[in-house]
């Protein structure tokens, strides 16, 4: 593993502090602070009306909010990539343009429901105590569809991950049990396909879809990470089937880490990232340590800490290629490799020279590429003054501103050669959306978001902000 005494190759910067926008510290929560993509942050938290909560969604990179509503709702959590809000209350889940305040979609389940996320734009995963399902949000008046059983293994497990590769026939639920003097971690990995299930220890999962140096197609990969019973941990790189023409063989590489425990506090892995641009792994523990690892050998460049207070979820940043993370006291950190930094230590290594020159080519295309593109928004376009009226973007954000092993220093390394999406939310496809007959009768149920407190979009300056007086809170969130 490298040495952790050299100067760290990131920068962490404080893009965001929950509680200057009302958010009392208490309530700062995994199960009530969401973020599954950079492009916003939800948070469902008490106000001055007990009976509902409040519901305050940021845009983390800008440091600014979108809206602020109020909701009947037990959880909500926005779409990775378009202006959609979902909701749950018990057992009935509603969908939100938050754009035109118009309600998209609405179904109700007859089961518990124990955990549920986005798993793309269009579909949201549905776990109760026995099945997990898809709910499809275009699919008209269909409830939501059974996809596959969950195992026994999980049946007293907490579950706090649900991930899917980008064909959706990869799936992967994850559960987490406490025990005597550790946290043990449980992966469901389930193939469509093939209707095979296999549970695995693991504590965090994801899916990427990435192209390894020497292949000329993109695979499908499967990263994971977990802690064993002492001080001792692996993170996995498994490529997925099924094979590609022309690839090398499926490969499947780990690395061995060490986990550095606080007095009486057991640290474990609690999200991966990956970013397929530099092809870099992004591992944060709960206590706030980041192993940062190579996606062709799994070997760990290095290993920083960039909290010292708990962090609950992290997720790529897109546009930097690092990742943000959500602490336990609201604050929303960034985390950026400094490239010149991270190669020029890769380089100290002579076994890491592969590794050095791969990262310095890629970041050198990436720098390019971001370039050219930037000369280009600055050529004036014949056609540009286009309508706007139809983009239900959130509006603020114009406004606001063969077998390989190798052995590095305590590392360990072992290689073993062994969906559509949809077109941006316009008025035209809300239209449609209102028309449909799951729309005809929404007045005739009590909306999670009645119209008149529905979100509106905020524009605010930062000094006009106004903090909500912090009322105990009677419930108590994990």
């Amino acid at each position: 593993m490298a040495a952790e005494n050299k100067r760290p190759p990131v920068t962490i910067s404080e893009l965001v502090q929950l509680r200057n926008f009302g958010i009392p510290a208490d309530q700062v929560t995994w199960s009530r602070v969401t973020m599954i993509s950079d492009q916003w942050i939800a948070v469902r938290h008490d106000g001055r009306d007990r009976k509902m909560s409040n519901v305050t969604v940021l845009n983390p990179r800008e440091g600014t909010k979108i809206y602020a509503g109020s909701t009947f709702a037990d959880s909500l959590i926005m779409n990775p990539s378009h202006p959609l809000i979902a909701l749950k209350a018990n057992l009935r889940f509603e969908v939100f343009n938050v754009g035109n305040k118009v309600l998209v979609s609405k179904t109700d389940m007859l089961e518990r429901v124990i955990f549920w996320t986005w798993v793309n734009s269009d579909i949201i995963a549905i776990i109760t105590d026995s099945t997990v399902y898809h709910w499809d949000l275009w699919q008209g008046d269909s409830p939501p569809e059974n996809v596959f059983q969950r195992h026994d293994r999980l049946t007293f497990s907490e579950i706090i991950s649900y991930k899917a590769d980008p064909s959706l026939k990869w799936l992967a639920i994850t559960g987490l049990t406490p025990e005597e003097d550790r946290i043990s971690g449980v992966t469901q990995l389930y193939n469509v396909d093939e209707d095979i299930t296999q549970c695995i220890n693991s504590h965090a999962v994801c899916f990427t879809h990435y192209r390894f140096d020497d292949n000329p197609l993109p695979s499908t990969v499967f990263c994971v990470a977990s802690r064993d019973t002492q001080d001792k941990g692996k993170i996995h790189i498994i490529e997925l089937g099924p094979y590609k023409h022309g690839n090398f063989a499926p490969r499947n590489s780990y690395t061995e880490i060490q986990f550095t425990d606080d007095t009486e506090r057991y640290d474990f892995p609690i999200s991966i990232q990956v970013s397929e641009e530099y092809g870099l792994l992004y591992m944060v523990t709960k206590y706030g340590y980041l192993y940062l690892c190579d996606m062709e050998t799994a070997a760990c460049l290095c290993v920083t800490r960039v909290s010292i207070d708990i962090v609950f979820t992290s997720t790529l940043n897109s546009i930097s290629q690092g990742i943000l993370g959500v602490t336990r006291t609201g604050r929303i950190l960034s985390v950026d490799i400094k490239k010149d930094l991270l190669i020029a230590q890769i380089r100290e290594s002579a076994k890491w020279a592969n590794q050095a020159n791969r990262l310095e080519r890629v970041m050198a295309v990436k720098g390019q590429n971001k370039e050219e593109s930037s000369k280009k928004d600055q050529i004036p376009h014949k056609n540009k003054n286009h309508n706007n009226n139809n983009n239900l973007s959130f509006q603020v954000n114009n406004n606001t501103n063969t077998n390989r092993s190798t052995t590095t220093n305590n590392t360990t390394t072992t290689t073993t050669t062994t969906r559509s999406s949809i077109a941006p939310i316009s008025s035209s496809s809300c239209s449609t959306s209102c028309s449909s007959s799951m729309m005809k009768d929404c007045s005739k149920v009590p909306l999670l978001l009645s119209p008149s407190s529905l979100p509106t979009i905020c524009y605010e300056d930062s000094d006009s902000r106004s903090s909500h007086s912090q009322e105990e809170v009677s419930e108590s969130d994990s």
